[in-house]
């Protein structure tokens, strides 16, 4: 029977701290930023009586998936610096498990909620494999730094089920691994329930990618928090105003001057008769329509300035007015994130290629360099916005932008190849010039 060397106060302490107060408030927020993503969020409003009808626009949606495409919306290359045969083995690895459909995920659900952790592991046929847990899923204990996992408790709810006799009982039950340097637990509703197994890497196998750096802490700081509270608040407001249109869009009448048992009918598009002495009058509603747009128009502006996503980059121009120049500044933020994100992903990726060969048992590499796709960041090529102004000052000529295009060819091709597109254009001028009176004939 192997005997447990791990400390069980580490165990315990573990447990103790995943469903701390904190930490499971912690968890719900990460949920609850997965239920707006994916168009749960009618159930977060409330509703002052049964008459109100919910109203829900989905922004965190959109504004989300803007900020985790902006590095994995395609297959990337990647240059690894390290012993040949690791380098050889990680791209082969990377080419079998599709690395970049993976890590398009990850940023996703680090995104989300903060911290996305992709386990390392290996399957039945010894071949690594990468799960990724988002930050619902598992609590972390750290050493001192903050920064180093002393523990890990990755956490599921599942359903359990038992036969007795002809009956079948379905019970839910929270089940639970905690991970050390040196054994796995396994535990279910907090107790363990299995003899501790052996980890034989010697460390915890995961590797976490963060939407935001906190200092000194392990988990990253979620983005998406603000978003979702703020579309929160905006679906408020709409339900809100669709109430009072509904409850404001008829005129009330107001009946006055009535004796005690005197009774009087009213129906639609009939006149009302009243007793002597009564009176009847209309009540003046102001619904405060104008100011409860301006307010979901305020709203939805600061959930992109706070998301550093501008609006324009998901419903685009819609008046096809705004300059190039505009653009630029208007998509400005957006790329800083992207520059920012790509600096710490290429860490994350160098950190996850040594995890896979320390799981292997293979010497690890010295750097990895992504490419990650610039071009799709903004909306518009200023290099070739100034081409035609920089050829004009010699600044680059035609034949540097043909060997751009054509990397088949040299300089004396690339050259041929435009002498031989200006006499093209030239002829083709002279034909259109001459049409006018091809025409009239």
């Amino acid at each position: 029977m192997i005997q447990d060397t791990t400390p069980i106060s580490l165990v315990m302490r573990t447990n103790i701290y995943s469903f701390s107060d904190d930490e499971r408030k912690r968890r719900e927020g990460a949920l609850k930023n997965k239920d707006f993503y994916y168009g749960r969020q009618e159930q977060y409003l409330s509703l002052i009586n049964e008459d109100v009808d919910p109203v829900a626009i989905n922004l965190v949606n959109p504004i989300v998936t803007k900020r985790s495409s902006l590095l994995y919306n395609r297959p990337l290359v990647r240059e690894f610096d390290g012993p040949e045969y690791s380098v050889k083995t990680l791209e082969d690895i990377y080419y079998k498990l599709k690395i970049d459909t993976i890590l398009q995920q990850v940023d996703l659900a680090a995104e989300l909620t903060g911290t996305c952790l992709v386990f390392v592991g290996l399957d039945e046929n010894d071949e690594i494999i990468l799960i990724p847990y988002d930050a619902s899923n598992f609590s972390a204990v750290t050493l001192l730094d903050n920064k180093t996992i002393e523990a890990l408790q990755i956490i599921s709810i599942n359903d359990l089920v038992t036969e007795n006799g002809k009956s079948v009982q379905v019970k839910r039950v929270l089940d639970s691994e905690v991970w050390t340097n040196s054994y796995v637990h396994k535990l279910r509703d907090g107790i363990q329930y299995e003899q501790p197994v052996a980890n034989d890497l010697g460390f915890i196998p995961f590797v976490p990618f963060k939407a935001q750096e906190v200092i000194s802490q392990f988990l990253g700081h979620s983005p998406t928090t603000n978003i979702r509270q703020l579309n929160g608040y905006y679906n408020q407001q709409l339900t809100h105003l669709g109430y009072m249109v509904k409850m404001q869009s008829a005129t009330p009448i107001v009946l006055s001057g009535f004796s005690n048992g005197e009774s009087v009918s009213i129906h639609p598009g009939t006149a009302i008769s009243l007793p002597a002495g009564a009176g009847a009058s209309s009540l003046g509603l102001d619904p405060k329509v104008t100011e409860a747009l301006e307010v979901i128009r305020y709203i939805e502006e600061k959930m992109y300035q706070t998301s550093s996503v501008p609006k324009i980059s998901i419903v685009g121009d819609i008046q096809g007015t705004t300059s190039g120049v505009e653009l630029m500044i208007r998509w400005a933020p957006l790329a800083s994130v992207f520059h920012e994100k790509a600096n710490r992903y290429q860490q994350y990726e160098l950190q996850l290629a040594n995890m896979i060969l320390d799981v292997l048992g293979l010497e690890r590499i010295v750097d990895v360099k992504v490419n990650y796709p610039k071009d799709a960041v903004l909306p518009v090529d200023t290099d070739r916005q100034n081409l035609e102004q920089d050829i004009k000052l010699g600044i680059r000529t035609p034949i540097d932008e043909i060997l751009k295009t054509h990397q088949n060819l040299d300089e004396t091709g690339a050259e041929a190849l435009v002498l031989a597109n200006l006499e093209f254009n030239k002829q083709i001028q002279e034909r259109l010039d001459v049409r006018p009176n091809n025409q009239s004939e």
